[in-house]
């Protein structure tokens, strides 16, 4: 089950990524235009979706990893300098990057559809998305494989 999901969770960042384009990419052309409509909106729908299933992917990782929580961390204990930033990085910095970034494109989500003009939704967008996008390619371990 672990290599499946390992494969869904690498293979599914290129759908973040990309949803992640086209959503800035439609606030960017939205500021210019004055307009905000249904595709925007979904464009944000499919962005936040994109990154829930992400999430749950990397849930779903953890909970089946092999190595475990403890084979993680251990290197950390020993302090063997040849594991630990990749240590560090898989069970610390790489987990809350990326719930941040959830969290913060939910959020983005509610105050683009709450904002109360066309301009200011195309900036509370590009504003809120952008930033889970700076985290999200902080995040991607980009040493690791591109594509399974």
């Amino acid at each position: 089950m672990y290599p499946l999901l390992l494969a869904l969770h690498s293979l599914t960042r290129w759908l973040v990524l990309l949803a992640a384009l086209w959503v800035l990419f439609r606030a960017w052309r939205g500021l210019k235009s004055q307009t905000y409509g249904t595709i925007d909106r979904r464009a944000g729908l499919l962005f936040t979706a994109a990154l829930d299933l992400q999430l749950l992917l990397g849930v779903g990782l953890e909970t089946t990893s092999p190595y475990g929580l403890g084979e993680a961390i251990g290197p950390l204990v020993r302090g063997a300098s040849s594991t630990l930033a990749e240590a560090w990085f898989f069970t610390v910095f790489h987990p809350l990057t990326m719930i941040l970034a959830v969290v913060l494109a939910h959020v983005g989500s509610a105050v683009v559809r709450k904002a109360p003009s066309t301009q200011a939704k195309n900036h509370q967008a590009l504003v809120w998305y952008g930033i889970t996008t700076l985290l999200l390619l902080l995040a991607i371990p980009w040493w690791r494989p591109l594509f399974p």
